[in-house]
Parts: structure tokens; C-alpha cells; sequence
């Protein structure tokens, strides 16, 4: 019976993501900036492609920070920051993280509830909820990934110059991934500013949601289809580097990687297998699959957001990490 909800709960999650992506072909103006929940001194970066407006997101104060690395949470296609705040929640009552050291932003202006999990719901974290933050919201609008990445590069800078951490950790989601891979790619020395990188559900070797024919006609297929030349160069070392063999070098260092991902083809409808089950995978990170669960349960679901943050923690001491058993899809 669970089976048969969650097929069908994915069926309608690949369509409504399609029938967005078809609705929106040329790269449409959200209905406005997203909401903003920043600390009193934290210097918001403008958002680069729309101009006039400050990127959204959310973070902490510095009266309120740990030891932690700092970390960053990078949202995937159609939403907002506000789709991390039950991953907040979580890390911040019960696996010894503090307000201050939690940071999101949002890359494209106010998003939908396109993120919704099968199995976890988003209550909200210090009062902000999902709900409040999108009432201004006209619906789902697709974005790319390239006029994305100086927004990134742009927030690190701030949450460095905020807290005055040496290096961030970035977690990021779907879309999310290959924005923040190509952030990393475009400026190399990055790499020794973000100690590690979690990567849920990216799209590093192309997407069911992105089949052949599409790379002219969705927003962001031209970069995250399989086989373009826009993955190609960031699976084959840093920019400016000599590439070696095809995907030799996916997770350069010294930042390190994981990843997390369906891995059967079956739960992810953004990975359907068996072409694009492992897309996800890179070669050189700590390759975790976490089998029949949804894509937005990947990011959400409390105990696998327990073995990222496990990773990070493990990055934070010097410590080797193993992927650990995985649990069975369903309510945690």
C-alpha cells in the first residue's frame, strides 16, 4: 500500500514539475524578492540577475554560534531558502548546532512548494514558516543555474565576512548542487573556503526532467542534460586546469564531498533508473544511497539529515566517515 502512495505521489510530482517547466520555457521574473530573516549587521548581498532586490534567505546572529563550521544551504528549482527550515530545526535541537551557524539563501526570488516531502513536514524553524515566507508567491518559476552562481559566491563572501569563519560547509539540494559545483568550478581558489560539500539529489550527470530535445526548450536543460558540455567541464577537474580522463576529477580537494541519492531509479522521479540512477554519484566523494526515497525526503527526512551531518562533523575532526546502513522510505 505505501508503495502504491508513493508511485503515485512521484507520478504527480514529475508531472506538476513539468508541466512548470513547460509553462516556463524562457526564464520568467518571480512575483519578488524572498523573504529576508538576517541577523542585525550581516551585510545581504544584491541579487545579481534581478536587479533592486536583496537575496532572501535566512541566518543567525553571531552572539548565537558554536565551534561549528558554518553552513550553507543552497536550495534546488522553483523554491526558496525555506525549504531548509525542518533540516534547521532539526540540527539545531538535536545535533548540537546553534542558530548562528546556520545559514540559506535564496537565489531567485520568493519560490512555491515545490519542495514539499512525501514523509516530513516543513513546521517552520523559529517561527519563520514555509507559508508565510511564500505569501507573495504566484507560482512555481523555473530558473538555470549560471545566473545563479555570483548570488553564491556573493553570500559566502557575507557569511565569511560575518562571522569570521575561515572556511563554510555547503549542503545543498537538487538544483542546488550544480549551482554550487559551478560556483566552485568558476572561482577554484573556493575550494580551499568550503571544507565540505554535501550534494542531495544533483543533477551531475543529467535528469529524467531534462530528457534528449529538451536542451533548447526547458530553462537550465542546456546545462543539466546529459551529455552537455556545461557538465562535462566541471566533471573534469577545476577551471584551468588541464582535464585528464572524463570524470577523473569530480571532487576536487581540499574541500570534501558527499553525496546523497536514491540510487535505484525507482524513488526519485528526478533520477529515473536505470539511465539517470546515478547521476547523482561523483567520483572521489563519499557516495551514499538511501534507496526508494522521494527527492525532497532525501534533503528533509531527520535521520538522513543525522548522516550528512555526520559527514560534516567528521570533516570538522579529521575523521574518516563510512555511509552508513540506510533506512527504509517512510515516516522516521
Amino acid at each position: 500500500m505505501r508503495r502504491s502512495v508513493l508511485v503515485l505521489a512521484m507520478l504527480c510530482a514529475l508531472i506538476s514539475a513539468a508541466n512548470a517547466q513547460a509553462l516556463d520555457a524562457g526564464h520568467l521574473q518571480p512575483a519578488g524578492p524572498a523573504a529576508q530573516h538576517f541577523p542585525s549587521g550581516f551585510a545581504v548581498p544584491g541579487d545579481a540577475e534581478w536587479k533592486g532586490w536583496k537575496l532572501g534567505g535566512f541566518g543567525g546572529p553571531a552572539s548565537e554560534r558554536s565551534k561549528h563550521v558554518p553552513v550553507i544551504f543552497v536550495h534546488g528549482n522553483n523554491t526558496d531558502h525555506a525549504g531548509w527550515y525542518p533540516v534547521a530545526d532539526e540540527m539545531t535541537k538535536s545535533l548540537g548546532y546553534r542558530y548562528g551557524d546556520l545559514w540559506a539563501l535564496a537565489y531567485n526570488g520568493v519560490g512555491c512548494n515545490n519542495d514539499t516531502a512525501l514523509f516530513t513536514t516543513n513546521n517552520g524553524y523559529r517561527g519563520w514558516t514555509a507559508s508565510n515566507d511564500r505569501a507573495a508567491s504566484t507560482g512555481c518559476v523555473v530558473t538555470g543555474n549560471e545566473q545563479n552562481v555570483a548570488d553564491l559566491k556573493a553570500f559566502i563572501d557575507s557569511v565569511l565576512r560575518y562571522t569570521h569563519a575561515s572556511k563554510v560547509d555547503i549542503v545543498a539540494h537538487s538544483l542546488g548542487v550544480t549551482v554550487a559545483r559551478r560556483m566552485l568550478w568558476e572561482n577554484p581558489t573556493y575550494y580551499t573556503k568550503v571544507a565540505a560539500f554535501v550534494g542531495i539529489a544533483g543533477a551531475n550527470h543529467g535528469t529524467s526532467f531534462c530528457p534528449p530535445g529538451s536542451e533548447t526548450t526547458v530553462e537550465s536543460c542546456n546545462e543539466i542534460a546529459a551529455g552537455t558540455a556545461w557538465l562535462a567541464q566541471m566533471n573534469d577537474g577545476p577551471k584551468g586546469k588541464t582535464p585528464g580522463k572524463a570524470g577523473s576529477n569530480e571532487s576536487p580537494g581540499p574541500t570534501k564531498w558527499m553525496t546523497v541519492y536514491d540510487g535505484t531509479g525507482d524513488g526519485d522521479p528526478a533520477f529515473a533508473g536505470p539511465t539517470y540512477a546515478t547521476s547523482p554519484h561523483l567520483n572521489g566523494a563519499t557516495n551514499c544511497t538511501f534507496p526508494d526515497f522521494y527527492h525532497n525526503d532525501l534533503r528533509v527526512d531527520p535521520r538522513i539529515v543525522a548522516d550528512y551531518v555526520a559527514f560534516l562533523r567528521a570533516v570538522e575532526l579529521h575523521r574518516s566517515f563510512r555511509c552508513p546502513a540506510p533506512p527504509s522510505p517512510g515516516p522516521s
